[in-house]
């Protein structure tokens, strides 16, 4: 007599997928973590990379990089600060190979930049033909729109080129970043590529210009009328008690970070702020706080930060962040990494960005 094969239930059928989605729930997270962790720890080579460029920047030129190269400012109540329109405008220049698509000049002028420090350390992240086809006579917006013309007679702009080790995995892995830093600050708005996650640390005081939100350069004269009597110090980053490894038109030697190359934050990752945060403003003030910049070889807020705020605040554009859950990754002077908790001691938080305060960091960050 022939036995009948029996088959699953409707309810054994169900018992079963409740088990499998029971599992895949208990295993997503895990997933998730190790994801994240992987993320991390290629966060940190990158930091580790950019650590490693700038000291072979160093080790050729016996001081760091510039951390923005100027030479056009303004002056407000306090003093000079470098006008945006530097790295903006384009230069009456004709496009190379008749170009088609090459700028309508606006403004010419020698001598103008408005360039990071990234930059000039493209050569020691194997980024060095890039390096070689930017035309130091131009600044970034026009080597965004003329580009430069290779040897296979194609056209390259290194302005609006993405560099991978210049992203947070966490974070992103395009200038938009899924749509999420759509209306940040760029040096042309319809540029969608070329941005950049991390900053170099130039102190912690007041290091850029409100509203324009671009870096102060003061004189010495300027500088010494803004300190307080009373505590011989002064509130920006220019001063001998808040400075650090970039500004503008810098040129720090490894002899200038006189608090120790352990103890002085190099590079960290930077604030970016998203869409939401900018519509929210409550007014114009408030939104110009709000409002990041971004782009590698962009001068100014997109590639300096300030040790000022503590980081993960929310509160300025000028701080540290990171998209790695209670902590920010930065790369010391000597060239570590290291995740600092962003509830750490305000106090300690700004020596790490100050370069020669005198000031010990006695606690464990």
């Amino acid at each position: 007599m022939r036995q009948k094969r029996r088959g699953f239930t409707l309810i054994e059928l169900l018992v079963v997928i409740a088990i499998i989605a029971i599992l895949i729930s208990l295993l997503l997270p895990a997933v998730q973590r190790a994801r994240e962790a992987a993320r991390k720890t290629q966060c940190a080579n990158n930091l580790k990379q950019l650590g490693l460029a700038l000291h072979n920047y160093h080790d050729n030129h016996k001081v760091f990089p510039p951390g923005q190269v100027s030479n056009l400012f303004l002056t407000d109540a306090v003093g000079r600060y470098v006008s945006n329109v530097e790295a903006k405008f384009l230069i009456n220049v004709p496009p190379p190979n008749n170009n088609p698509n090459g700028p309508q000049p606006i403004y010419s002028g020698p001598g103008y930049h408005g360039t990071s420090w990234m930059l000039h350390i493209l050569p020691m992240i194997d980024q060095g033909p890039l390096y070689n086809y930017w035309n130091f006579n131009l600044n970034v917006r026009t080597m965004g729109e003329v580009g430069a013309l290779t040897q296979d007679l194609s056209l390259v702009y290194p302005p609006k080129t993405t560099i991978a080790a210049f992203y947070c995995p966490s974070r992103r892995d395009t200038m938009y970043g899924n749509g999420k830093y759509q209306q940040a600050e760029r040096v042309d708005i319809n540029w969608n590529s070329g941005g950049n996650d991390y900053a170099g640390v130039s102190g912690s005081g007041i290091t850029f210009q409100e509203p324009n939100r671009q870096t102060y350069w003061l004189t010495p004269a300027q500088l010494g009328a803004t300190i307080i009597t009373a505590t011989n110090t002064s509130p920006y980053t220019q001063h001998s008690s808040k400075v650090g490894m970039f500004g503008v038109n810098s040129a720090t030697p490894m002899a200038g970070v006189s608090d120790g190359t352990t103890n002085v934050i190099m590079v960290a990752e930077r604030r970016v702020f998203q869409n939401g945060n900018i519509t929210a403003a409550a007014n114009n003030n408030a939104q110009n706080l709000l409002l990041s910049s971004d782009g590698w070889c962009f001068g100014g807020p997109a590639t300096l930060l300030s040790t000022r705020n503590s980081p993960h605040t929310g509160r300025h554009f000028d701080e540290a962040d990171s998209e790695h859950t209670g902590m920010v990754q930065a790369c010391m002077a000597d060239g570590s990494v290291r995740a600092i908790g962003v509830n750490i001691d305000l106090r300690t938080w700004e020596n790490l960005g100050n370069m020669a305060q005198g000031a010990p960091i006695d606690i464990n960050f």
